[in-house]
């Protein structure tokens, strides 16, 4: 677990900025960010640009097509951010590809090391006990102020949302938890053909980040 490297804040409206540290960035991003990243955000009548200098990417929203395109962006933006290729931004703003990124901050009462000891126990448990990252398609990346998922499906993400507000930052046991939002999904998708869409696109995203 490391900390961020990345802050997301609105400036004159309907303008965004997020802060990058180059650690965490692929390592091609601003070689390929002309030619793989501006014109997919151009193509939705939004304008992104990047400030290597001074580390930011800058999102313009003025022309776009609608809200909930600019959330995609947003999202989009934090996953380059965190460290997902170029690739990853086209299929989400285009809903192919669910992001979220949620922030995480100690509850009151709780001091630092303890919750570092519960975040490291919820990591664990999230990706070796249940194995949820494999169940519900899903891929995740921990920081110290923020977890970032890319899902298959809306559900997947909102599930990871869920656990984290009520277990990692909340009282209600893991397991509890796990067990009550994976028979929410299940009675959503019996047949599991909502998390699977698009599976093979996802699979072939994260082997790029394995490679």
């Amino acid at each position: 677990m490391t900390a961020t490297g990345f802050r997301l804040e609105r400036m004159t409206k309907p303008t965004y900025r997020m802060e990058f540290s180059k650690d965490y960035i692929s390592k091609d991003l601003t070689k390929v960010w002309k030619e793989q990243v501006e014109p997919v955000f151009a193509y939705h009548g939004l304008t992104c640009t990047m400030d290597e200098d001074e580390c930011k990417m800058i999102l313009e929203t003025g022309n776009s097509d609608g809200g909930y395109i600019i959330e995609r962006a947003r999202r989009a933006l934090g996953a380059l951010a965190c460290g997902l290729s170029a690739q990853w931004v086209k299929p989400i703003l285009l809903g192919q590809i669910y992001c979220d990124m949620i922030e995480i901050e100690p509850p009151e009462g709780i001091c630092e090391e303890q919750f570092l000891s519960n975040y490291d126990d919820f990591i664990d448990k999230f990706d070796n006990l249940y194995e949820l990252q494999k169940k519900w398609y899903c891929y995740v990346l921990y920081f110290e102020k923020c977890i970032t998922v890319v899902a298959t499906s809306f559900q997947a993400t909102c599930a990871i949302r869920s656990l984290v507000q009520d277990s990692l930052l909340g009282t209600i046991p893991i397991q509890d938890k796990v067990e009550k939002l994976t028979g929410y999904i299940e009675e959503y998708d019996p047949k599991g053909e909502v998390l699977t869409n698009n599976l093979e696109f996802f699979s072939s995203l994260l082997d790029g980040i394995a490679e």
